[in-house]
């Protein structure tokens, strides 16, 4: 089997009171590209765990005081995804097995061929990576979110083309809308089609963490950098070290922090809060906003060299106001992706409330039609969603005023939505009729006809 040579800065902690043992091991690992830390005791281990942050612990379980069981079980009371390779004898099995129970990664018996543990180790050092890249990734919106956002709209249409021309770019990118209009899956869909794609995605809302742990939780810290710092952290930037970071509401970041930010985009490098060792990173930079930064930065709230430097590839995701060509497409598939989740049959939503949802101003955006649709859909006592479905909730409530108070018949009903819908998928083409008809499943001639009747021209 090819044996992978460690990324730059794998770090691994041998922990081994045999002197030549540990010589030997620190010799091998370092040549192949590991940061090689040695111990000879599981005390010396145990202190240095709490200065430094390591990669992988390789540790034999004949110690003298702190033993190799002891050393794991006190890891695992502070980190639960740090991997822990144990070394034991050959009699001793029932130990091993013991240390699989308390959460080892694996472990090897003496005596044992380097070449195998080399592999072994590469495999605990990716197990863990993935593990905390999994812990730090906020999966706020999921697939079906991210196949409904983007929708038909020819703003969007053009930005999805925008993102294509980027792909083998790392050029930040700063994505400016309202809140609720889908920034967050936009940044996962460029990190997807990019070269870093099956490479960390790291979020940071910027907004959601005191200024206090702002810098903190981006650069990490040193054992006691502030109160309450007991042992040293690493941060998302470096976390996210071959990937990409994502940087939320960019807008609420503090004028020490931005600083902080501009030194790590033009030189590469960040420095731990508290710290003087510098750490060299490789990340690219997608960052969004539901303020103006341009307004920000005339403020003086915002470092006008900073957002030059996020700015290069400038996208705008319009409000759902301005794509209602959009909305009948997205309740169609959130209504399905909920019937899914819920184990509900909702198959139809009343003309009225369509009618309703074409006509409501969402300032909440699509989260808001979504959070209308899924109370609506766990409400639906049949196979429709009604205007009964949409009063128990402020937003809902919105939405049902619209309904016309009056019963009016199904058929204006239907034709309203009808004609506002080939309205939309003309304008989503283009006014390419073969395209739109495909939009709406119908052929060209019903659409023709449909048209006709309507009067659209």
């Amino acid at each position: 089997m090819a044996q992978r040579h460690a990324t730059m800065g794998d770090r691994i902690l041998f922990v081994e009171d045999e002197p030549e043992m540990l010589q030997f091991l620190a010799r091998y690992f370092s040549r192949r590209g590991y940061a090689v830390t040695a111990a000879a005791s599981g005390e010396e281990a145990w202190r240095l765990l709490s200065q430094t942050t390591y990669d992988l612990v390789v540790c034999d379980q004949a110690l003298d005081g702190i033993s190799g069981l002891d050393l794991l079980r006190m890891i695992r009371e502070t980190d639960r995804d740090l991997p822990f390779i144990m070394i034991t004898g050959a009699g001793t099995i029932e130990t091993a097995v013991e240390a699989i129970k308390i959460g080892a990664f694996h472990y090897v018996t003496k005596p044992f061929k380097p070449g195998e543990l080399a592999i072994l180790a590469s495999r605990a050092v990716e197990f863990g990576k993935l593990h905390r890249k999994l812990s730090r990734i906020h999966a706020d919106e999921d697939e079906a979110d991210r196949s409904i956002v983007i929708g038909n709209n020819r703003r969007i249409l053009e930005m999805m083309q925008t993102i294509e021309k980027i792909s083998g770019s790392d050029a930040p990118v700063l994505i400016q809308g309202e809140t609720g209009t889908g920034k967050s899956v936009f940044a996962r869909r460029i990190h997807e089609t990019s070269r870093r794609r099956g490479r960390p995605f790291v979020t940071i809302d910027c907004g959601a963490l005191p200024e206090n742990l702002i810098e903190s939780e981006l650069f990490g810290h040193v054992k006691g950098a502030f109160t309450g710092a007991v042992r040293p952290k690493r941060g998302l930037l470096e976390e996210a070290d071959g990937g990409t970071i994502f940087l939320d509401e960019i807008g609420e970041m503090t004028a020490a922090t931005q600083t902080k930010l501009l030194r790590a985009l033009q030189d590469l490098v960040i420095k731990p809060v508290g710290g003087n060792q510098i750490v060299a990173i490789d990340v690219r930079y997608i960052s969004a906003t539901n303020k103006d930064l341009h307004q920000e930065v005339a403020a003086g709230r915002f470092r006008e060299d900073l957002y030059y430097r996020l700015a290069v590839i400038p996208l705008y995701l319009p409000p759902l106001r301005e794509r209602r060509e959009d909305i009948i497409p997205f309740v169609r598939n959130f209504v399905r992706e909920l019937n899914r989740r819920y184990g509900k049959r909702v198959s139809k939503v009343d003309p009225l409330v369509l009618q309703s949802f074409m006509e409501a101003p969402w300032k909440g955006n699509i989260r808001e039609l979504k959070n209308v649709l899924e109370r609506s859909v766990l409400l639906a006592e049949g196979a429709a969603i009604t205007a009964d479905c949409l009063s128990p909730s402020p937003a809902g409530r919105g939405v049902a005023d619209r309904v016309p108070k009056h019963p009016v018949s199904l058929k204006t009903a239907v034709e309203a939505a009808e004609r506002q819908t080939i309205r939309s998928a003309l304008a989503a083409a283009s006014g390419n009729r073969s395209k739109a008809a495909e939009i709406l499943g119908i052929g060209r001639r019903t659409l023709y006809a449909k048209m006709a009747a309507y009067g659209i021209e």
